[in-house]
């Protein structure tokens, strides 16, 4: 994904594949990373959840997103997306 922040919190879990995240602070300095496995679940809130998500495995990645808002209402769940 590109660079983004949420509107909500949300809850992640990784079905298939590794997940890779990097998280930005305010100024979008890399403060951290974070890989995801098949069976592990992560979860953040705003503020303080700019990141990005790549698939960095060999197998297609497959990730359960559960947003604490209904974004079919919103349009989506990011607020913003950085350059």
């Amino acid at each position: 994904t590109r660079i983004h922040d949420h509107i909500t919190w949300c809850v992640v879990g990784v079905l298939q594949g590794v997940e890779h995240e990097d998280l930005y602070d305010a100024e979008l300095n890399l403060i951290g990373t974070r890989e995801s496995q098949p069976g592990e679940v992560g979860g953040f809130a705003p503020p303080g959840d700019i990141h990005r998500i790549r698939n960095t495995g060999t197998r297609t990645a497959i990730s359960l997103h559960i947003y604490g808002t209904d974004i079919t209402r919103t349009g989506s769940s990011a607020r913003r997306y950085y350059s």
